[in-house]
Order: structure tokens, then C-alpha cells, then sequence
């Protein structure tokens, strides 16, 4: 009788632990993130508009930059939580932005929090400001993200990552 029991709840639905169908982008899409993922809402990828992104909760991190003479003040949301989100797996991922500049980003950053700003100093950065996405590090928090590996890893204007 319980192994009846059993395989009627295993057959009969998802598992209670099952993730949530991502939702389809309403407004138009920041980010597109594709390769090794398992939660897609578009074939074969993960789209996100401004509002999906912000569900993720918001970080602030002042610090500075190589594009700047002083610290701003970034605000975005963590790159892990979405990276999560979509069922990310692999060892890196290949940021690109608006020009087509693209750099590989390993996973093992994750551990410095890098976030994907949407505001700089109080004000949404559009993409004549290096946004509307813009990969940051806080970089005077850790001394060891003050180097030159990290710092072509700030991808501005981005607009997909692919994980590998």
C-alpha cells in the first residue's frame, strides 16, 4: 500500500521542492542570459526585464572605478541570485555588452558579490551611461579586486551572459 501511495505522489505532480516556472519578460528585456541553464522563459534562454531583475532585492556598494576619479555609489542587484534563479551551471560565463565587447567572467567571482548595477550614484544609467546593466565589484571593500583582471570584468552596457 505504500509503495502504491508513493508512486502516485511521484507520478501524480512536481515535487513539492520544484522551482517556479520563470515568468516572461513584460517590459523590454536588460538581460539575456543563455549556455548551461535549466530555468528558461524564451528558447534555449533566460530573459529579464528592469522589474524581474528588481523582484531580486537591491545592493549598494560605493567604491571606486577605473572609469572614475571618485567613489560612486552603485545600486543593483547580486549577479549570484540571478545566476541562481536560472539554474546556472559551469565554471564561467561570457559577459557581453551593447558593442560587442565580451570577456570571461569565472564563477568563482561570485564570491566577491558582484552585482549588476541599474543606478549609479541615485540615478537610473541608461545606455549612454554604461547601462542600462553594468557588472560591479566592490572592488575597496577587497584590495584584491584593485587589479587589472577584475577591472575588465566591469562589462557596461551588458546585455547577455552565456554559462559555460
Amino acid at each position: 500500500m505504500l509503495w502504491g501511495m508513493l508512486a502516485v505522489l511521484l507520478v501524480g505532480g512536481a515535487p513539492a521542492f520544484a522551482v517556479e516556472p520563470l515568468a516572461r519578460p513584460q517590459g523590454p528585456v536588460l538581460l539575456t542570459i543563455s549556455g548551461n541553464i535549466s530555468q528558461t522563459n524564451a528558447p534555449r534562454q533566460a530573459q529579464f526585464d528592469r522589474a524581474m531583475l528588481e523582484a531580486f532585492g537591491k545592493i549598494a556598494y560605493t567604491t571606486s572605478s577605473e572609469v572614475s576619479v571618485k567613489p560612486m555609489t552603485f545600486e543593483g542587484v547580486p549577479l549570484r541570485a540571478v545566476l541562481e534563479r536560472v539554474g546556472a551551471k559551469g565554471k564561467s560565463m561570457t559577459a557581453t555588452a551593447l558593442n560587442d565587447y565580451r570577456v570571461a567572467i569565472p564563477m568563482e567571482d561570485l564570491q566577491f558579490e558582484p552585482i549588476l548595477a541599474m543606478k549609479v550614484d541615485g540615478q537610473v544609467i541608461t545606455a549612454r551611461d554604461k547601462g542600462p546593466l553594468w557588472i560591479v565589484y566592490p572592488r575597496d571593500q577587497r584590495p584584491v579586486l584593485q587589479d587589472v583582471r577584475y577591472d575588465s570584468r566591469w562589462v557596461w552596457q551588458l546585455i547577455k551572459l552565456n554559462v559555460e
